[in-house]
């Protein structure tokens, strides 16, 4: 009986230094501060035509960019599209074989780099939108998309 007692004394000596544990020092850290930084998003970001470079906000070499603004006509207006061209265009059929009708300038020349839009209509997330050939396809994520859907002139403006 003595030997099997000495042996589980033994067994227990072992198993003790099995599951010691050692502690190391942590290294000491340096207190530090996260920020979101929040990313442009594809429609922040606009090209200038002088610099052919993009930018944010305003070229550092020429400035803001000047936006054309659409005539305003309240939505509902039966034919809101054709009323909401600015000044100076017109609205008229294609040179192109089967393209529709297209946009022109009547006014003086046009400076570079006019701005214009955002492109008007229903925000639809059916994909029906995508076959009406008068909208545009918003990527709001990994296979997420929504429709500015232009189709119906009484939401849409001259852009369509």
């Amino acid at each position: 009986a003595s030997t099997s007692g000495q042996c589980s004394r033994e067994k227990l000596e072992l198993r003790t230094e099995e599951t010691e544990t050692k502690t190391y020092c942590l290294r000491e850290r340096k207190d530090c501060t996260y920020e979101e930084v929040d990313e442009p998003q594809d429609d922040d970001i606009l090209y200038c035509e002088k610099c052919q470079e993009i930018f944010i906000d305003s070229c550092p070499a020429h400035g803001p960019p000047t936006f054309v603004k659409d005539n305003a006509v309240a939505k509902g207006h039966p034919n809101r599209s054709a009323l909401t061209l600015p000044p100076g265009l017109r609205i008229g059929p294609s040179g192109i074989p089967e393209a529709g009708l297209g946009v022109w300038n009547e006014a003086s020349d046009l400076p570079l780099g006019l701005h214009f839009g955002p492109y008007e209509g229903r925000i639809t997330k059916d994909e029906e939108a995508a076959n009406s050939g008068y909208s545009w396809q918003i990527t709001k994520g990994r296979n997420c998309y929504e429709y500015v859907d232009g189709k119906d002139k009484s939401r849409a403006n001259w852009m369509r």
